[in-house]
């Protein structure tokens, strides 16, 4: 199977706008402000995306709210952005396809060959080779 377009134009164009109403959710998000999970969480937040932090183990991160699962984010999400091991990644992305969700951004580090295949297969758009926090600097 091929990988996906590592550059989507309409999921480059949705962080252009730079609104709230561009939902964004971290999954990987950290309260360790020295782990990338928290760094994409504040940054996002601070360009007026509307941040919504996934993480199984806290209820708030960067003083947002915090869900378990991409299942439990309330309303649409907009864009994933993925900081988790590869490993991890994998369960995301299925999880993203299951919910229907049309965008997903992986970080460095997130994902792997297994990964980009089930990425490949998917409905949504995926991002790779790319990080949010630059991409999202240029408006």
């Amino acid at each position: 199977m091929s990988r996906p377009d590592p550059h989507p134009p309409e999921v480059f164009e949705l962080l252009r706008r730079r609104r709230p109403g561009t939902r964004i959710a971290v999954v990987g998000a950290s309260n360790d402000p020295a782990k990338y999970g928290n760094v994409i969480v504040r940054n996002l937040a601070a360009k007026g995306y509307t941040v919504l932090p996934v993480n199984p183990r806290q209820t708030e991160i960067a003083g947002l709210p915090a869900f378990p699962s991409l299942s439990a984010v309330p309303g649409p999400v907009d864009l994933v952005n993925v900081v988790t091991p590869p490993a991890v990644t994998r369960g995301v992305l299925e999880e993203a396809s299951r919910l229907g969700l049309p965008a997903v951004w992986l970080q460095d580090g997130s994902y792997d060959a297994a990964s980009l295949e089930i990425a490949a297969s998917a409905s949504f758009k995926t991002v790779y080779e790319a990080c949010i926090m630059v991409a999202s600097s240029f408006g």
